[in-house]
């Protein structure tokens, strides 16, 4: 028997490993989305900065943060700003 016959069933089962867990580490990655800056629309600091949110939750969620006038619900968006934060919108202070 050759040597190639005996080791090729090993090897692609290897390859098939490496393929499926590198698969699985790509889409856990990507779900996971790391930590997203959010700019609260329409807020600013004392100082007249505005106000940044860190957060790891997905785009849609609503926050509740206290931005000098109490506590005001925003909604997490996908729209990027210049500054390469994203844009979380009041949701209370139009209705």
């Amino acid at each position: 028997m050759n040597l190639f016959d005996a080791t090729l069933p090993n090897f692609l089962g290897g390859l098939a490993v490496l393929a499926v867990g590198s698969l699985l580490t790509w889409m856990l990655a990507r779900r996971a989305g790391g930590i997203r800056r959010y700019t609260l629309l329409n807020s600013a600091t004392p100082d007249g900065s505005p106000v940044l949110h860190l957060t790891t939750r997905r785009a849609g969620t609503i926050i509740r943060r206290d931005v000098g006038r109490g506590l005001e619900r925003f909604e997490l968006t996908k729209a990027q700003l210049p500054d390469g934060t994203y844009a979380a919108e009041p949701m209370d202070r139009y209705t």
